[in-house]
């Protein structure tokens, strides 16, 4: 017989299985939805000539723009481009972000940008269309005007273009990981939810269909309920959409209020509580009011009157770098509170 615990399990374990497909399903078109750049990627740069060059009627789509163009020579256009920085509003400097000049390739003019000197007649980077700023500061005259019809109506723009590529692969990477990591159990406890690590923390608490049975009571009628948990008088479960847990109360070591302050622009916006309840096993952060906060609290030190309740560094200290020193003061606590 599958018992509460373990048909929350399997839902929970479905819903991860559900969204880590749907994100699979979702990155494998995000990452094959744009073959041009797949296609460029790969292969390119191509080396294109005069013929090529005049042979591509929308530069937004043809297939190979990923270009290296040598041309015979190369001019200075004199327009520049420029980083401003400021403060307060305030210019207080300005540095040169890149030159724009002109290859001539046969008989037309391709325009490419350049960070520094541009040092050879070659160009090499993706082919876009004109912006409107900058084909208004280039033919800003009637000679230039004059001239138009001789620029190719696409420029060479700098910049490395495999670096969106790479930093897709890295990508891939760690979601192939995370993937690995997060999604395989969650389709192995999907199938099998007595192999999850709950049920064996669950193990030693006694029977498991009676256990489950009291933990479900206790979330559907839980003397508190908030953040995602229920706290009863013997457990505190939590069960979200993608999350499920159960502790016991007479397994806490360490209460304490959390107190989070917000700001906007170093304006105080208010602040934020939970109550940490760290437990054998695992923790629970419950984050409500305040007044909750402190009544959860209150609730824990009438409950488990052995565990440490308040916040302190030396305490933090302790917790985290000498536990075993922590969870043995703990139980001698709980030892003297039993024989009282």
């Amino acid at each position: 017989m599958e018992t509460w615990v373990l048909k929350k399990i399997r839902a929970v374990s479905f819903r991860r299985v559900i969204a880590w497909g749907a994100t699979l399903v979702g990155g494998v078109l995000l990452f094959t939805s744009n073959q041009r750049y797949i296609e460029n990627f790969l292969n390119g740069p191509y080396t294109l000539g005069a013929a090529e060059l005049d042979a591509i009627d929308d530069v937004a789509t043809t297939p190979r723009y990923f270009a290296r163009v040598t041309g015979s020579r190369v001019i200075d256009t004199g327009l520049r481009e420029y980083s401003v920085r400021s403060s307060g509003g305030v210019e207080t400097g300005r540095s040169e972000a890149g030159a724009y000049y002109a290859l001539v390739v046969g008989e037309k003019f391709l325009i490419f940008k350049s960070r520094g000197n541009a040092t050879s007649n070659v160009a090499q980077g993706r082919l876009v269309p004109w912006t409107s700023e900058l084909e208004s500061e280039m033919f800003d005259s009637k000679e230039m005007k004059e001239l138009r019809p001789r620029f190719y109506p696409f420029y060479v723009q700098n910049g490395s273009f495999r670096v969106f590529g790479y930093w897709m692969i890295v990508g891939a990477i760690v979601f192939v990981a995370l993937l690995a990591w997060k999604g395989r159990p969650a389709w192995r406890h999907w199938r099998d939810p007595a192999a999850h690590p709950l049920v064996a923390r669950m193990a030693p608490w006694g029977d498991p269909l009676g256990v489950a049975v009291l933990a479900e009571r206790e979330a559907e009628n839980p003397r508190f309920k908030a953040g995602g948990w229920a706290l009863g008088d013997t457990y505190l479960v939590q069960s979200t959409t993608f999350t499920f847990d159960v502790l016991r109360v007479r397994d806490l070591l360490w209460a304490y209020k959390k107190i989070t302050k917000h700001s906007v622009n170093f304006i105080p916006t208010g602040r934020s509580y939970e109550a940490i309840l760290t437990c054998y096993g695992g923790r629970a952060v419950v984050k409500a009011k305040e007044k909750v906060v402190d009544a959860i609290l209150t609730f824990a030190h009438q409950r488990a009157p052995w565990a440490v309740i308040g916040y302190s560094d030396e305490l933090a200290g302790l917790f985290n770098k000498q536990q075993a020193e922590f969870v043995a003061a703990v139980e001698q606590r709980r030892a003297e509170a039993q024989r009282k």
